[in-house]
């Protein structure tokens, strides 16, 4: 028997039929996005996405991303605003690689999210800022006060606390809360808070413009101290591992480079990150220690004592081995070369 198209019960079939033909291709479509995949056209591979903040532990992003433009090794860069929105897109699949703060990283991990630490972001470049009117003059005056920190999960608010048991502070006496780093110094200069701790450039704001002054540097008190990594898919490693080997040693060469181009990566993670040049310039070349891009191989148990020191503090369950938290291979596949 032959169907008529103009029969309304075999209408209301074929438009059953569309309708979950279509729900299945939408469901596909939401799998795939939500595996980090991008359809490209046939024979055309997606350039690898990699995150970052605008702080100066994310500046090998930028760097990277403007010295290889046009290779074969060419990247493309995702900018977030906030730590939320950065594991939103990591818990997602939205993002091949970030750069992203250790704690936040070793707990993703710990949750299941396939990721491995491969890089540092750089050392030290952190500090503890207090507003010039608040009369904190030692760790002891942050009693009773109010302090802002970038995330729960970051090695400032760490930090924080193991200066604050050190000077025997009681903390309970504190308000300790999460603010955006971009956000801290104009909080401090209208009273909303009496100090913060925080990454650069975010510290030497408050500097220049005239509302804190530096009363800790984490190079001083925490020498090598480390802020934030660079993760990977564990799946993107698997599935293009030369690629991904390649990028990775890229970000790693960026390291020496900075050091010996302090002006012109300033003049980069300005355009970058959307900040004054002025500003990331007095970061990198006020001193040549405030922050440093040496160094940024994470050694052996490095990364296991930021994981144990979460655990004293009851933010993870329990203590990873360095082989679940760090993958080095690529620093010796022969294969990628």
């Amino acid at each position: 028997m032959l169907e008529c198209s103009v029969c309304p019960r075999n209408n209301g079939v074929r438009v059953l039929l569309y309708a979950a033909v279509w729900l299945v291709f939408i469901t596909f479509l939401h799998s795939w996005f939500g595996s980090g995949h991008v359809i490209t056209e046939p024979g055309k591979r997606s350039a690898l996405k990699v995150g970052f903040l605008p702080i100066t532990c994310h500046l090998l992003c930028p760097v990277a991303h403007a010295r290889l433009q046009g290779s074969p090794d060419e990247f493309e860069v995702v900018k977030f605003t906030s730590w939320p929105d950065m594991i939103d897109a990591v818990r997602g699949g939205e993002i091949d690689m970030t750069f992203i703060l250790a704690p936040i990283a070793i707990t993703l991990r710990e949750q299941g999210v396939p990721v491995k630490i491969v890089l540092l972001g750089h050392r030290d470049g952190t500090a503890l800022v207090v507003g010039k009117a608040s009369g904190i003059e030692s760790i002891a005056g942050l009693e009773g006060k109010r302090v802002a920190i970038p995330i729960r999960f970051s090695t400032q608010n760490m930090e924080l606390l193991t200066l604050c048991r050190q000077a025997h502070v009681d903390v309970r006496t504190m308000s300790i809360f999460e603010l955006p780093p971009p956000d801290m110094p104009s909080a401090l200069a209208s009273g909303g808070i009496d100090a913060y701790i925080v990454g650069e450039p975010y510290a030497a704001q408050a500097e220049l413009e005239g509302c804190g002054r530096v009363l800790a540097q984490m190079r001083d008190v925490a020498p090598g101290f480390i802020s934030s990594v660079l993760i990977v898919r564990e799946s993107v490693m698997h599935e293009q591992r030369a690629r991904v080997v390649r990028l990775i040693r890229n970000f790693a060469a960026q390291a020496p480079w900075i050091e010996s181009h302090r002006k012109e990566a300033a003049d980069i993670g300005a355009e970058a990150y959307g900040l004054p040049p002025s500003l990331i310039e007095y970061v990198l070349l006020s001193s040549s220690d405030r922050v440093s891009y040496r160094d940024i191989i994470p050694k052996p148990g490095e990364l296991g004592k930021i994981a144990s020191d979460m655990v004293k503090l009851g933010l993870l369950p329990h203590v990873p081995s360095d082989n679940e938290l760090v993958d080095l291979s690529w620093r010796q596949d022969e294969h990628t070369q």
